[in-house]
Formats: C-alpha cells, structure tokens, sequence
C-alpha cells in the first residue's frame, strides 16, 4: 500500500513532468539518469523519489503556490503582482508566475510565502519593483 508521502511525491512528479514539458523518453531517461536500471517512478522507493524531485527542482521546476482560501493574499501582493507583470512584459522578468515573484520576494525580505508578507514586506516587495521598473523605462 502507498504512503501519503509516497503519493504526494508521485503526484508531484507526474506533475513536474508536464510543466517542464519532458517527452516519455526524455522522462525516462531523467529516471534512468537519477537511478540507474530505473524507468518508471512508480518502481522507486521514497528516498529515490525525492532525489528524483531534487534533480526535477535541478532542471527549474518548482510546485505551485496553493490556494489558501483559510489565508488570502494580501492586498500589498496583488500590487506586486500587477508590477510584476509589467516587468514580464518589458522582458525585463523572465518567468511571470508566482513562485519567481515569491522568490523575488524571499531575497529582498527573507519571507519566502506570498500569503505571509507583512503590510511592512509588501511595501518593500513593491518599492523594489517600482525601482526596478522605472530602471526599465516603464512606469509604475
């Protein structure tokens, strides 16, 4: 019987695949790479599953924020985003999603979830990215 823990890496595995756009054969030989005689990540154990995530978490793959509807985004984070976006836009940002914001984030604040930035961090957060866009030529 599978674990939860088992599951949830499966899960997330299965999932990184899709988002990083790797054919079945390239999948494979990811697994073949990170354990070798391995094809399948249903014939890992737990502790080959999660270094098959490191080296996924290797190739730029990173889980998506969740929705947590028990604590939304503050207003400061929409903001943000917004701004963001508008980097995506000018180039000037290469990846719009959350979680590139979110690391955006964690550098300039040390708070890594978006859903826990303080009104403090937010203003930070955005500060940051108005500078950055006016250094774009674009405006905020």
């Amino acid at each position: 019987m599978a674990t939860e823990y088992r599951r949830k890496c499966l899960a997330k595995i299965h999932i990184a695949k899709k988002e990083l756009g790797l054919s079945d054969e390239e999948y494979r030989d990811l697994i073949g790479a990170t354990v070798p005689g391995k094809e399948s990540a249903a014939d890992l154990d737990e502790g080959q599953l999660q270094q098959l995530l490191n080296r996924l978490y290797g190739l730029g793959w990173r889980p998506r924020l969740l929705r947590n509807r028990d604590r939304p985004m503050p207003a400061t984070v929409w903001k943000a985003r917004k701004l963001w976006l508008q980097l995506y836009e000018l180039g000037a940002v290469r990846n719009p999603q959350w979680t590139a914001l979110a690391r955006f984030a964690k550098r300039m604040t040390g708070v890594g979830d978006l859903r826990r930035l303080t009104g403090k961090h937010g203003a930070i957060v955005i500060e940051a990215l108005k500078r950055w866009l006016e250094r774009e030529g674009g405006t905020p």
